[in-house]
């Protein structure tokens, strides 16, 4: 089968980015033709509020064939189509995130859907976005009003796209969850916790608490900075807060937050993005993961912890229940509450349940597979010759 991919491509950076390039290796390896049809631009430059748009990424992963979309130029997304009509795939692949991409995805896909027979498959990471968007939901209707099939990545985001399309044939909607990401270059040997440490000069023998990601409002950093004190009144110098991820935004009011915790000596920021080469060794360094959302449908962090068997504390919102099983692998506590964050927290460190945790994790892990979401593709992507 020959397949396309519609979205962000090396040299820009992020999760996206990352994750259909691993897709393109698993459906590689299955024996499918995959053809890229990648973002020459992303975002112009005056609304973009990281730091940098592109940036390394590691050298194993797989790359685009054809850099054409602007998410803003109608001319871009005539050339696009014309790209992928001349590639002929049996469908081609979009991962839809927020409403300000959907202009152009709509521009492509209904020009495919009238000079192709090209199967459309959305792969949902949220269809609802976290932040305000104007016309958001009128943007996002009109882009996957031209999907054939779609994948969603939690229960939550297929509630969510019947909501904004109600008359979605639920038979053409396969809810499958998002997979590992395994960081580590093939055949290279996995560093130790104590490698991964010494590799970031971290401290050897101190519990170690990390957030990792972009930084933005929804993602309620805020409330793990504050839940610092606690952490520190219990630990003293004997535990660190990573805050790691570039921060969208105005750096000033986390700045502040840190200086007034009252707990700035324990917690360590990195600001900024994070080559895929070393993403791991944060992973491998770590203790626990916390993801201290007010808002989510899925998290692509909880997927890195799970591929180095890393337990996890998060919140009660979106489809996170979905994936971190309360007691399990990790720790379920209210949003927007830092004494919830720093009990469960100390939870797990007093009742000395990493290898528990970590052995629950183990076994979660297996039903986040790629080939799963591969096969979710495949299926979506036969359809036309289903149906002839």
């Amino acid at each position: 089968m020959k397949l396309a991919f519609l979205g962000p491509a090396p040299p820009f950076r992020g999760g996206i980015v990352t994750y259909f390039a691993m897709l393109a290796r698993v459906l590689k390896g299955r024996g499918h033709d995959v053809f890229w049809a990648s973002f020459r631009k992303q975002y112009p430059r005056i609304i973009f509020p990281g730091s940098e748009q592109e940036g390394e990424t590691a050298p194993w992963l797989d790359h685009p064939n054809s850099p054409r979309f602007v998410p803003w130029s109608p001319v871009s997304w005539w050339r696009t189509s014309s790209d992928l009509k001349q590639q002929a795939p049996d469908a081609v692949v979009i991962k839809f995130w927020i409403p300000f991409f959907a202009p152009g995805f709509f521009g492509v896909t209904w020009l495919l859907r009238r000079r192709t027979d090209i199967r459309v498959i959305y792969l949902l990471d949220n269809v609802i976005p976290h932040e305000k968007y104007p016309f958001g939901r009128f943007l996002t209707r009109l882009a996957l009003r031209q999907g054939h099939g779609f994948i969603a990545q939690s229960d939550q985001v297929r509630q969510d796209l019947f909501t904004v399309l109600p008359d979605t044939d639920p038979v053409t909607v396969i809810t499958t969850p998002h997979p590992v990401y395994d960081f580590g270059k093939p055949g290279r040997p996995r560093k130790t916790p104590a490698e991964a440490r010494d590799a970031l000069d971290l401290p050897t023998d101190a519990r170690l608490v990390l957030f990792f990601g972009f930084i933005k409002p929804y993602k309620g950093v805020v409330h793990l900075i504050d839940a610092a004190a606690d952490l520190k009144a219990r630990y003293g110098d004997g535990i660190r807060v990573l805050i790691v991820g570039d921060i969208y935004g105005d750096k000033k009011p986390y700045l502040d937050r840190i200086a007034e915790s009252g707990a700035r000596d324990i917690i360590q920021l990195v600001d900024g993005f994070v080559p895929d080469e070393i993403v791991e060794d944060y992973f491998l360094a770590a203790d626990l993961a916390v993801l201290p959302y007010v808002s989510a449908t899925q998290s692509g962090i909880v997927q890195i912890a799970y591929n180095y068997d890393l337990p996890v504390v998060t919140t009660n919102v979106g489809g996170l229940p979905e994936v971190v099983r309360d007691g399990k692998t990790g720790f379920i506590v209210p949003p927007a509450d830092p004494s919830a964050l720093a009990k469960a927290t100390t939870r797990f460190f007093d009742e000395d349940r990493a290898r528990d945790f970590a052995a629950g994790v183990a076994a979660e892990k297996e039903k986040y597979s790629w080939d799963r979401m591969a096969e979710a593709v495949e299926s979506l992507a036969s359809k036309r010759t289903e149906d002839s």
